[in-house]
C-alpha cells in the first residue's frame, strides 16, 4: 500500500494546509512544463479546501482543471458539482481553463464521447487529482453497486456514465485509470464515519467492493489521505 495517511487538526486545518500544498505543486509545475492541470471534487467536504486554493498566488491563467465527477444537471443545478467549483475557487480564479463533464445532452451515455473529447486538452498525468470517499468507499462515481463498475475499471477511455442504485442523477465520471495517471493523489475526508470506513478499506477485501482501495493500493509514491475529525 502506497497511501500515506495524514491526520490534521480540523477542517480549516486541512483546508489550509492543502491549499498550501497545492499551489506550490501548480507553481512547480508551471515552471517545469508551462502549464498545470488538476481534477477536482464536488460536494460539501472539499468546499473550504476550493475556497482557501482560490486566495493563493498561482498563475491561474496556466492552469487547467476539470473535476472527477459530475452528476448529469446543467452547472447552474445546486446539486451539481460544477456549481461547487464555480462558487468557490472558480469564482476567485476565473482565469483558470475549466472543462466541464456535463455536455448537455440528454444523457451521460449520450454525452460520453462529447466529454471525452473534450478532456483531450487535458493529456498526460494530472498534478493533482483530489477526490472524497463516500461511506461505501466509492471515488468520484465508482460506486462499487454501480451495473457500468467494470467498463470504468480499466480500457482507454478516460470518463464514463455511470447510474447508481443507492445514488441520485445519472453521473459522468473519470475512469480508474485516469485518476491514476496523477502526479499527486489526495483522498480528502472528514469525521469519524469517514475515518471508519477507511480503515476498513485499508483492510484487506476485493477494490470493487471498496474502490477507494484502488486508489490507496496503486497509487503512486505521492498518494495520500488527508483526515481531520
Amino acid at each position: 500500500m502506497t497511501a500515506r495517511l495524514r491526520v490534521f487538526r480540523d477542517a480549516q486545518d486541512l483546508a489550509e494546509t492543502l491549499a498550501d500544498e497545492t499551489a506550490a505543486l501548480l507553481t512547480d509545475a508551471i515552471a517545469a512544463r508551462g502549464r498545470a492541470t488538476m481534477a477536482l471534487p464536488g460536494g460539501r467536504t472539499p468546499t473550504p479546501f476550493l475556497t482557501a486554493l482560490g486566495r493563493r498566488d498561482v498563475d491561474w491563467s496556466r492552469v487547467t482543471a476539470t473535476l472527477v465527477d459530475d452528476r448529469w444537471l446543467p452547472p447552474e443545478s445546486p446539486d451539481s458539482n460544477a456549481a461547487t467549483l464555480h462558487a468557490t475557487l472558480l469564482a476567485a480564479a476565473p482565469a483558470i481553463r475549466f472543462v466541464p463533464l456535463y455536455t448537455g445532452a440528454a444523457t451521460p451515455e449520450e454525452g460520453e464521447a462529447a466529454c471525452a473529447e473534450a478532456l483531450r486538452v487535458l493529456d498526460g498525468p494530472f498534478d493533482l487529482m483530489v477526490t472524497g470517499m463516500g461511506e461505501d468507499g466509492h471515488v468520484a462515481s465508482l460506486f462499487p453497486d454501480a451495473p457500468g463498475l467494470a467498463a470504468a475499471w480499466e480500457g482507454p477511455a478516460p470518463c464514463r456514465a455511470m447510474r447508481s442504485p443507492t445514488a441520485p442523477h445519472p453521473r459522468m465520471t473519470l475512469t480508474l485509470p485516469r485518476l491514476l495517471d496523477s502526479r499527486r493523489i489526495v483522498v480528502l475526508i472528514t469525521g469519524g464515519a469517514k475515518r471508519a470506513v477507511l480503515e476498513q478499506a485499508r483492510a484487506a477485501g476485493p477494490e470493487d467492493a471498496m474502490p477507494v482501495r484502488a486508489l490507496l493500493r496503486r497509487g503512486g509514491p505521492d498518494t495520500m489521505v488527508c483526515w481531520a475529525p
